[in-house]
């Protein structure tokens, strides 16, 4: 929701428009009827509202190192890929 708000009334209602702000309100801040400023809540960072909205969870560290493979073959990766994008 998108309401207007003089300086003077803001100045004069700071604590209950940041109650209403809280609240989720977002609010334009105007000057002369010229805005000048948007109070709104502030955003929630992307990975929160993943979580918030039981989309992800979180990880769990890993019961065990990673096991390394040895090298098996006699190309490294870059010319492996080299070879690969070649092909195309």
């Amino acid at each position: 929701m998108l309401s207007q708000m003089g300086i003077r009334e803001l100045r004069d209602n700071l604590t209950a428009t940041i109650r209403r702000v809280r609240a989720g309100e977002t609010i334009e801040i105007t000057h002369h009827r010229e805005r000048v400023a948007v109070l709104a809540p502030p955003r929630i960072d992307r990975i929160d509202r993943l979580h918030e909205a039981s989309d992800v969870t979180p990880g769990v560290p890993l019961a065990a190192p990673l096991r390394r493979h040895p090298v098996t073959g006699a190309l490294t990766a870059s010319e492996a890929l080299e070879e690969d994008r070649a092909e195309r």
